[in-house]
C-alpha cells in the first residue's frame, strides 16, 4: 500500500533519474490531490481577475485574524522537547526548501518568470550559500542537538507532514495548469508572515538563537507576496491565468498547509516524535 512517504522517495527519485513514471505512484497522488480539491470546490469560486486578487486578500485576511489555539500553544506553552518534534515534522521540508520551484519556470510566461526568479533567488540566500533557507534549518536543527541529514527523517514525520511537501511536486510538475501553483504560492507567501511569528516567539522564550529560519520567513515573505500577485498579474496579461483552478491551488495549499501544522502541534503535545537520544544531551524524545 503506497503512502505519502512512499510518495515522497518516488517524487525524489524521477527528479534525479530519467525513468519512465510508474503509474501506481500516480494514480495515489491523483486519487490524493483530487480528493482535496473536490473537497473545496464550491460556487464562491470568483469569476474574474479582479475577483480573484479581492478573494485571496479577504481569504488571507480571514485566516489571519487572531492566533489559533496550536499557534499560541506554540507561542506561550511549548517546551523545548516538544519544539523539536514540531522542527522534526517539517525538517525534510526546510532541508529541501523551493528545490521543486524551479520546474514551474518554463511552465511560466516569461513575463511571469523575472518575479518567480527574483523569489527563488531569496530563497537561496542571494547567492550566499550561508543565507539559503534549508541551510537556516541546518543551523536551527544543529542547535537543537538534531541530525541535519534528510534521510533520518524519512522514518521519523507524518504523512501529512509528507502530503505539505508532495503537494508541491504535484503543482509544479504534474497539475495540467500553472495557475494552480501560483494560486497555491501566493496563499503560502501571504499567510507566512502572519503565522510564523508564533515560531520566532517560542525560539525567543526558549532562548534558541537559529531563529533565522522564521524571522527571515516573517520578514521576506511579506515581500514575496507582492511577487505573487506580479505573477498572477502577468498571467492575466498573457491570457494565461485560469482563475478557477489558481483558486483551487489557493485553497488546496491553505488545506493542506493546515492539517500538516495542527498535526504536527499535536504530534508535538504527545511527545511522540524523534524516538531516539539527543547526542551529547542523553535526552530521550
Amino acid at each position: 500500500m503506497l503512502t505519502q512517504k512512499a510518495l515522497y522517495l518516488y517524487n525524489k527519485r524521477q527528479i534525479t533519474q530519467a525513468t519512465e513514471h510508474k503509474q501506481p505512484y500516480l494514480d495515489y497522488e491523483k486519487q490524493w490531490i483530487y480528493s482535496g480539491l473536490r473537497s473545496i470546490d464550491d460556487a464562491s469560486n470568483p469569476k474574474s481577475y479582479k475577483d480573484l486578487t479581492r478573494d485571496i486578500a479577504n481569504f488571507v485576511t480571514a485566516e489571519s485574524d487572531g492566533p489559533t489555539e496550536s499557534s499560541i500553544y506554540v507561542s506561550e506553552k511549548i517546551s523545548l522537547d516538544q519544539f523539536r518534534v514540531l522542527v522534526q515534522e517539517f525538517a525534510v521540508d526546510g532541508l529541501t526548501e523551493a528545490q521543486i520551484f524551479y520546474s514551474i519556470m518554463p511552465r511560466l510566461p516569461l513575463i511571469a518568470q523575472l518575479p518567480m526568479l527574483r523569489i527563488l533567488i531569496d530563497e537561496f540566500g542571494s547567492g550566499n550559500p550561508k543565507r539559503t533557507h534549508s541551510e537556516l534549518y541546518k543551523n536551527l536543527l544543529q542547535e537543537l542537538y538534531m541530525p541535519a541529514d534528510e534521510a533520518f527523517y524519512h522514518d521519523k514525520i507524518d504523512n501529512l507532514s509528507y502530503a505539505f511537501i508532495n503537494m508541491f511536486y504535484w503543482l509544479t510538475l504534474r497539475a495540467d495548469d500553472p495557475s494552480y501553483f501560483v494560486g497555491a504560492l501566493t496563499y503560502l507567501e501571504s499567510i507566512i508572515p502572519a503565522v510564523f511569528p508564533c515560531y520566532v516567539e517560542a525560539c525567543q522564550r526558549l532562548g534558541i538563537q537559529h531563529h533565522h529560519y522564521y524571522s527571515e520567513h516573517c520578514h521576506i515573505d511579506a515581500y514575496h507576496a507582492k511577487e505573487c500577485f506580479r505573477i498572477l498579474k502577468a498571467m492575466h496579461q498573457t491570457n494565461t491565468l485560469n482563475i478557477s483552478k489558481a483558486w483551487k491551488g489557493l485553497r488546496l495549499a491553505s488545506l493542506v498547509t493546515n492539517q500538516a501544522f495542527e498535526q504536527a502541534v499535536q504530534k508535538a503535545q504527545r511527545l511522540n516524535g524523534l524516538g531516539y537520544i539527543l547526542p551529547h544531551t542523553g535526552l530521550a524524545i
